[in-house]
């Protein structure tokens, strides 16, 4: 006998899957629309097999909330989400290299009082990242406008891969959204330029008449390049980590036990560099000794690094184990067969 199930529950999981692609001001006449449509479709003592049939006639959500759109467009509500998942996948990724370009780029040339500098550094990478952000979106609106207006029927209504179970898998939670994937390997590009440049950006800063004047640098800039080898290491698991997020865009125990691996490695690195005797610099040794009283210690310092680091490890650790469990079944072993 086969098992009945919830029929609102498939159907409400389809409607919220839809009418997140509308306009706030429209959700709620479409959603009430929708249930009515479905529910007009389904026999009275509707089992699993028939709201899955139903719902896989209905098609994607993405596209069954563009066709809601009337009137004339630049880009036709068939293509709309085509259109709208290459702007999310192609953006970023171009957004976040040429702004590790301009970062790597403007290391020899970052000189003078930090704050006048950093600036103008800002100000360039913005206007910088505005024009290459508006090229691309012009250029990619540009090809699906000719693709609508001359590319045929076929082309017109191409068909998305759409599975219902997918409905469940939503609900059920572990997925990484691009931005979470996207926001790691841009941070990963800052400490990377941050520590290649750490004797021009931290330190000890003095007001003066032309603006803010590093006094002396914290850190020992010669043995930050003696070990960049362990650090470059550690910043290609980071980059690993973030790819692998992006790519996959939900969370596995293959993915959970790399991203341990990551948090052991940096951590031990991290902790190793605050316990070496050559992280400061002599001059900023010299202006503590100058200008702290005797008797203050900050010995304290290095345990609250190495208790913050090992926690946040741990924790980050654990959170990827409990993302990964509530992947679907299949995904996991999908994902850790590759």
């Amino acid at each position: 006998m086969r098992k009945k199930v919830n029929v609102m529950d498939w159907v409400e999981l389809y409607v919220e899957e839809v009418v997140k692609h509308v306009p706030a001001g429209r959700r709620d006449e479409l959603a009430e629309s929708l249930r009515h449509e479905i529910e007009a479709k389904l026999p009275a003592d509707a089992m699993e097999v028939e709201v899955k049939r139903v719902l896989d006639e209905m098609g994607h959500p993405a596209v069954v909330a563009a066709r809601v759109h009337k009137g004339q467009y630049v880009i036709g509500p068939t293509l709309f989400p085509f259109y709208v998942s290459i702007l999310k996948l192609v953006v970023p990724i171009v957004l976040a290299v040429v702004f590790a370009g301009l970062v790597l780029a403007s290391i020899p040339t970052f000189s003078g009082p930090v704050l006048p500098t950093l600036g103008t550094f800002l100000t360039n990478v913005w206007d910088a990242l505005w024009n290459v952000g508006i090229q691309l979106i012009f250029w990619i609106t540009l090809v699906f406008f000719l693709i609508e207006r001359y590319g045929g029927e076929d082309v017109k209504t191409p068909k998305m891969k759409w599975d219902v179970n997918t409905l469940r898998e939503r609900e059920r939670g572990g997925r990484i959204s691009k931005w979470d994937a996207g926001i790691g390997l841009f941070f990963t590009a800052v400490w990377f330029s941050v520590y290649v440049n750490a004797e021009r950006l931290i330190g000890i800063y003095e007001s003066t008449t032309t603006g803010f004047t590093m006094v002396t640098p914290v850190f020992n800039q010669t043995f930050l390049f003696d070990v960049i080898g362990l650090f470059l290491v550690i910043v290609l698991l980071q980059v690993g980590l973030g790819l692998w997020k992006w790519v996959k865009g939900r969370w596995s125990y293959a993915l959970a036990s790399y991203n341990l691996m990551y948090n052991i490695a940096s951590a031990t690195f991290i902790i190793w560099m605050a316990s070496s005797p050559r992280l400061f610099d002599a001059r900023f040794l010299a202006w503590i000794e100058a200008n702290v009283p005797a008797g203050v210690s900050f010995n304290w310092v290095f345990g609250i690094v190495v208790a913050i680091t090992i926690l946040a490890a741990v924790f980050d650790s654990i959170d990827g184990f409990r993302k990964a469990r509530k992947t679907p079944r299949h995904d996991k072993r999908a994902i850790a067969h590759i």
